[in-house]
C-alpha cells in the first residue's frame, strides 16, 4: 500500500519538527560547565563538581520529598527535571552562575535558584557547616523554582514570602520586633509596594523579607491550604496575583494588608527585646552582673551550710550523731 501524499507530509512535518527540537534544545550535559559530572535522576538531575564527591543520600532525600511536596501544594503540573548543581564554595558558585550568564552574589549565600532554567546551584561546603539552616536553604531554592513552574512571572515579594512560609523560614526575635513595631506605628511598606524596596542582597532587606513571610503565613493561617494552589493556577492563565488573590479571597489587597497588619499589631514583643538586651554591650553587662549575683547567693547559702555542719558536729561529737549509749562511768 502506498502512504498518500497528506500521510507523507504529516510524517515529514514530525521528522523536521524533532530534528529542530535537537537542534535548538541542547542537552544537560552539553549545558554544563567543563569538568561537571551529569548524573541523571527520576524525579531530577544532578551536577556535581569536581572533587565534590558523590551527593549525599540525605540531600537527595531532601530534595525528592520537598520538591513532591511544593509540587502538590502550590499546583504545578510540571514534568520537567530540575537540574541540582553542587558546588564546594561560594568562588565556585559564582563561577558556575558566570556560566549560565548570570551575576555573581555576595559570601554570604550558600544557594542560588536559576528559576526559568530549572537549576538550583548548591555550595555543599556550606550545608555541611550548617545542616539545618542549609536543608532550609535548599528547600527555599526549590520552592522558587516550583513557584515558576505553577505560575510564571510573579510579584518578588509574593516569591519570597513563600518560599520563605515553605522552608520555615522565620524571621529572628529581633526582626520580628522591628517588624511588630512597624505594624504599631502604621510604617509599613505596603505590600504591593515591596518590589520597589526590596534590594538583591537579602542582607539588606531583612526587615521587608520578613514582612512578606508574615502576610504569607497570614494567609496560611486564615484561609484553606489549597488558596496559594488556586492564586497560582489563575496566574498560570494570565491573571495577575494581586487579581487572582482578590476573586479566591474575596477580599481587596488593601483590606487584606490592614487586617494581616492590625493583627501583627497585637503581637508581643517581649522576645525580641530580650534577645536585643543579650545582644548588646548593656546586655552583656547586665548577664556578667546576674552572673556574678547568682554566685554571692549560692557562696552565701554554702556558707550557711558549712556553719551549720561544723555547729551540729560540736554538739554531736561521734561521727553518727549524738551518742545514744552515752554512759558516765565509762573512762577511758
Amino acid at each position: 500500500m502506498v502512504p498518500d501524499e497528506s500521510s507523507q507530509m504529516k510524517s515529514l512535518w514530525i521528522w523536521v519538527t524533532i530534528l529542530v527540537l535537537a537542534l535548538i534544545s541542547p542537552t544537560v550535559a552539553d549545558e554544563l560547565p567543563a569538568g561537571f559530572q551529569h548524573i541523571p535522576g527520576s524525579s531530577f538531575d544532578w551536577a556535581i563538581a569536581p572533587g565534590t564527591g558523590q551527593p549525599p543520600d540525605a540531600l537527595s532525600r531532601l530534595v525528592e520529598s520537598h520538591l513532591q511536596r511544593l509540587r502538590q501544594w502550590l499546583g504545578s503540573r510540571s514534568q520537567r527535571k530540575p537540574l541540582v548543581v553542587l558546588v564546594v564554595s561560594n568562588a565556585a558558585l559564582n563561577r558556575t552562575l558566570t556560566h549560565y550568564g548570570s551575576d555573581p552574589v555576595p559570601g554570604w549565600v550558600p544557594a542560588v535558584a536559576l528559576t526559568r532554567k530549572g537549576t538550583v546551584i548548591i555550595d555543599v561546603q556550606y550545608m555541611a557547616a550548617n545542616p539545618i539552616a542549609g536543608s532550609a536553604t535548599v528547600v527555599h531554592e526549590l520552592a522558587h523554582l516550583v513557584l515558576e513552574e505553577a505560575a510564571g512571572k510573579l510579584p518578588r515579594w509574593v516569591h519570597e514570602g513563600i518560599a520563605q512560609s515553605a522552608a520555615h523560614q522565620l524571621p529572628d526575635p529581633s526582626t520580628r520586633r522591628n517588624l511588630i513595631l512597624q505594624a504599631r506605628g502604621a510604617a509599613l511598606v505596603p505590600i504591593t509596594d515591596l518590589d520597589q524596596y526590596l534590594p538583591k542582597t537579602h542582607v539588606r532587606a531583612s526587615l521587608l523579607y520578613a514582612e512578606a513571610y508574615s502576610f504569607i503565613e497570614w494567609t496560611r493561617r486564615n484561609f484553606d491550604h489549597q488558596l496559594h494552589k488556586r492564586i497560582l493556577a489563575r496566574c498560570r492563565d494570565g491573571t495577575p496575583w494581586q487579581q487572582g488573590f482578590e476573586q479566591e479571597t474575596g477580599l481587596n489587597i488593601d483590606d487584606a494588608t490592614r487586617m494581616w497588619s492590625e493583627e501583627l499589631a497585637r503581637s508581643d514583643v517581649y522576645l525580641g527585646l530580650i534577645v536585643d538586651l543579650i545582644l548588646s554591650w548593656k546586655g552583656l553587662a547586665l548577664l556578667v552582673i546576674i552572673a556574678a549575683a547568682v554566685q554571692s547567693v549560692r557562696r552565701r547559702k554554702r556558707l550557711r551550710q558549712m556553719e551549720e555542719e561544723e555547729w551540729q558536729s560540736q554538739r554531736f561529737p561521734t561521727s553518727d550523731g549524738q551518742n545514744q549509749k552515752d554512759n558516765s562511768d565509762d573512762i577511758s
